[in-house]
């Protein structure tokens, strides 16, 4: 086996063993609450006061996939919505006191977790280790941005396509 594939390998096993202990550790906190919807919680928590398209676009999910995520949460009493006050078709997000202590006691378990993936590591380890990583991101990203839609499993915007026929244009 050829060494980056045996590097890609133990990445992706790592990726897997992170979350399982994370999502381990999340349980033990609230049983209502799903590892997605304390990934939503955390990024409240940094970016209060988002719209829902907001987090969809951070998140990298689906404004749908969002709305489900914040309804149940909300009826959990962890996040109140409000209506934009200078556009009443979309809503403001906040997380609500029981919400920060999610947040808080949430933060403490990652602390916790992602202390013990670097248990022996230097500093300086950890930064390289981190050098690499952004970089290896950083390569996939260009990869993905040369890619076609087919390859990524993106959906093309059909509006947009027949636009573009109507204009004679063909899409790049």
């Amino acid at each position: 086996m050829k060494l980056y594939h045996a590097t890609a390998d133990i990445f992706r096993k790592t990726d897997f063993m992170l979350r399982r202990c994370i999502g381990k550790k999340l349980r033990t906190l609230d049983d209502e609450i799903y590892r997605s919807q304390h990934c939503l919680l955390m990024n409240l928590g940094a970016n209060p006061n988002c719209s829902q398209s907001e987090l969809a676009a951070k998140l990298e999910i689906s404004p749908a996939a969002v709305a489900v995520s914040l309804n149940k949460l909300e009826k959990g009493g962890y996040i109140a919505r409000r209506t934009d006050a200078d556009d009443h078709r979309s809503n403001r997000v906040s997380i609500t006191d029981r919400g920060n202590q999610v947040i808080s006691k949430s933060m403490l378990l990652f602390d916790e977790v992602e202390g013990g993936m670097f248990e022996g590591f230097s500093q300086e380890e950890t930064e390289q280790f981190y050098g690499f990583l952004l970089r290896a991101y950083q390569n996939l990203s260009r990869m993905q941005e040369g890619m076609s839609d087919r390859e990524t499993g993106e959906k093309k915007d059909v509006g947009k396509s027949k636009d573009a026929e109507k204009n004679g244009e063909k899409e790049a």
